[in-house]
């Protein structure tokens, strides 16, 4: 059945706390996956004011994935939330998989690898691993683990937009009832459901938001604009972040040091990605599918990151075989050496 994109007269914030009330409603525990950042602290505000509107007076529930490359501004910022009496927050600093784009490549790491330096200390009041736990988690079985600290059927609230990409979107709208309810990957936390009660917000909504309610949000965002960044609190090695990484030193010069001390390839990626001769890549690896095939081969080192692309390579080729249109070599090829192969890769909007 085709889906089609249609307004109704409510305004997102109604919405956004009608979803609320269900998710309380339904749920046996509700915890906000909080990063410091403006989606997550909506989430974390809206969640407040339905608990008190519903007379709800214990502590709100609140998970702090620490990803170690996390500037200070951000920490402090999360840190003062954890203060709060209305919050319970669990910090988690665990070994946690990552992936560091470098030059067109995408390579892993391991976030707080107890065989390197960190890039700063954990806090005291976080929690661990025991010493002789080798535990190495990913994503998604981060969130088998964190159901551990919770009991019941339990709703973990993010604070993601279908706005911000496509590939958000379609998370979104795949299903018909309860769109922003969606299980979890792991299936060893079948009793944990991932909730998106702002996913039809846009970043006006979430400015205005605060604005209306005297919400500080991260000053981390006021340097990242006159910077001329992206408004995120991620890490700095991924993708996205790493195509500017140059413009981290603008707005945390310390931080900047303390990362390029940990992963000096940085510097070079710096100093030469603007250089980095992409249309010569694609001119050859882009033009077949086997040349796509020979780019994972040639790039891609990491046994599990390796291991990811080739199936995601194997789950477009039936499709893309039947209708090139959908995933043109090049297109396919530009996905892979953006990291962008952990989810589903979409296929190519059609031209008109």
């Amino acid at each position: 059945m085709v889906r089609i994109k249609q307004y109704i007269e409510a305004d997102v914030l109604t919405e956004a706390k009608a979803r609320m009330h269900h998710i309380f409603d339904v749920f046996d525990t509700v915890a906000i996956m909080f990063s410091g950042g403006k989606d997550s602290l909506v989430v974390l505000h809206l969640a407040h004011e339905v608990m008190q509107e519903r007379g709800i007076t214990k502590p709100l529930n609140v998970v702090f994935r620490d990803e170690e490359l996390i500037p200070d501004e951000v920490i402090n910022f999360v840190d003062k939330y954890r203060k709060e009496p209305w919050i319970n927050m669990l910090w988690f600093t665990v070994p946690l998989k990552s992936t560091k784009y470098v030059l067109g490549v995408c390579h892993s790491y391991v976030q707080w690898d107890n065989s390197r330096k960190w890039v700063r200390q954990k806090p005291d009041w976080s929690i661990s691993l025991e010493e002789g736990d080798d535990r190495i988690f990913d994503q998604y079985s981060m969130d088998a683990f964190t159901a551990k600290f919770f009991k019941g059927k339990m709703a973990f609230l993010t604070g993601i937009r279908s706005s911000e990409s496509l590939m958000r979107f379609r998370a979104c709208v795949n299903k018909l009832n309860e769109n922003y309810i969606n299980a979890v990957s792991d299936p060893s936390a079948k009793n944990v459901n991932l909730c998106k009660p702002i996913f039809d917000w846009s970043e006006d909504d979430v400015f205005k938001y605060f604005y209306d309610n005297d919400i500080q949000y991260c000053k981390l965002y006021d340097w990242q604009m006159w910077s001329g960044n992206g408004l995120r609190v991620s890490t700095p090695l991924h993708a996205e972040s790493a195509k500017r990484f140059d413009l981290i030193k603008t707005a945390t010069p310390e931080f900047y040091n303390r990362v390029i001390e940990i992963f000096p390839e940085m510097l070079a990626h710096e100093r030469y990605f603007k250089d980095l001769d992409r249309n010569a890549i694609k001119e050859k690896y882009g033009q077949s599918y086997g040349g796509v095939r020979a780019w994972i081969e040639d790039n891609i080192e990491d046994e599990a990151q390796h291991k990811m692309a080739v199936k995601r390579f194997d789950s477009v080729m039936g499709r893309a075989l039947k209708d090139p249109d959908l995933y043109p070599p090049q297109y396919l090829l530009t996905t892979f050496m953006a990291g962008s192969f952990k989810r589903e890769i979409m296929p190519k909007a059609r031209s008109k």
